[in-house]
């Protein structure tokens, strides 16, 4: 039985206004009304009273420079602007991230069982290619459970942005941002899975995703315009290739979709990556992204189960990842009720562990 080594992971290049003010907010105060400042610290409190002492090790965490933490210190807050941060993520800061990932698990983690607990989903791609590497591209599998398809790249995703500006009276998108337009193609949280495939570090024939609430609505079709149509063939363009894609409502309705799809599946070795959103609103409110609502609390543990039912807890399972915790809404308490998302984070942990 191989080790089960944990690691996290504080590396949050969230480059949006709101989440940049509530960080240069938050620093001045110290964080007093946080209960943890890294989500690695929330979710290990959690599982530390659920899986018995001794059956895992802890191995450290990725080096990330301060001020790109969900939580820097005041000093940092001279180099918390947007532009800052778009210039990092533009410049394919992301993409150094997830190679920092990958030889981190190389050095600590390999041959033995990985979970990495953190922020940015970008760092799932590092975890895979380690893996991809090791094991090969044909022999490795990746698992995702997700809101969101994470395989658009930046151009793709400004074209939609614009359109929905000029022809959606209550878009949430400010049509005088700049950063809306002329940004990059760059490996990204929202464009990780694109590049992986693209360099082949997994075939697409082996990834699974699960949960997606923003596949493209029969509407979208009917739109003539450029920017929809290029949106539609670059997302549906992966399914072409392979890419499976079930979507939150038909795996809530029809479990054995999900089971056939797991089996189908000819990887010999599986990567199993969770962004906590894939519960946004439903079940917690600790996720940086809450555009959609996800599945509700015991939704998520039946899919963490048929997962688990695929990969067991054998040499075929590689590890898994929890990330995109939002340390400024988990396990705060609004209205009177306590948000649950690291006790469900280390409820997942627990199930794929034992």
């Amino acid at each position: 039985m191989r080790n089960i080594k944990i690691f996290g992971a504080a590396f949050d290049p969230d480059e949006r206004q709101a989440k940049i003010a509530n960080k240069i907010a938050n620093s001045r105060e110290n964080y007093l009304q946080l209960q943890f400042r890294d989500p690695y610290d929330g979710v290990m409190n959690q599982l530390e009273k659920l899986v018995q002492k001794g059956s895992f090790e802890v191995v450290g965490n990725l080096p990330v420079e301060p001020w790109l933490t969900p939580t820097p210190d005041s000093k940092y807050v001279p180099l918390l602007e947007v532009e800052n941060l778009v210039a990092f993520i533009d410049s394919d800061g992301c993409k150094e991230y997830a190679d920092k990932a990958s030889e981190f698990v190389k050095e600590h983690v390999l041959p033995d069982f990985s979970v990495l607990l953190g922020v940015d989903h970008s760092l799932t791609g590092g975890c895979l290619q380690a893996f991809s590497k090791e094991y090969g591209v044909s022999d490795t599998g990746l698992v995702i459970l997700d809101s969101h398809f994470d395989a658009v790249t930046p151009s793709v995703r400004c074209g939609l942005i614009q359109y929905d500006v000029e022809n959606n009276p209550e878009s949430p998108f400010d049509p005088h941002d700049p950063y809306i337009r002329g940004r990059l193609d760059s490996y990204n949280a929202d464009s990780f899975l694109h590049y992986l495939i693209e360099e082949r570090k997994v075939a697409p024939e082996n990834v699974l995703i699960l949960g997606v609430s923003d596949y493209p609505p029969k509407a979208a079709f009917e739109v003539d315009d450029e920017r929809v149509k290029r949106y539609l063939s670059h997302y549906l363009g992966f399914e072409e290739k392979g890419v499976k894609i079930i979507r939150k409502e038909k795996v809530r309705r029809d479990p054995l979709s999900v089971k056939k799809a797991l089996k189908m599946l000819k990887a010999k070795h599986i990567y199993l990556s969770i962004d906590i959103d894939v519960g946004a609103k439903a079940a917690l409110r600790g996720a940086r992204f809450l555009d959609y609502e996800g599945l509700k609390e015991d939704e998520i543990y039946r899919l963490i189960k048929l997962v688990k039912d695929r990969v067991g807890r054998g040499s075929g399972f590689l590890g898994f990842d929890i990330l995109e915790t939002d340390v400024y809404e988990a396990g705060i308490r609004q209205g009177g009720l306590e948000d649950r998302t690291y006790q469900i984070e280390a409820n997942i942990a627990k199930l794929l562990l034992t």
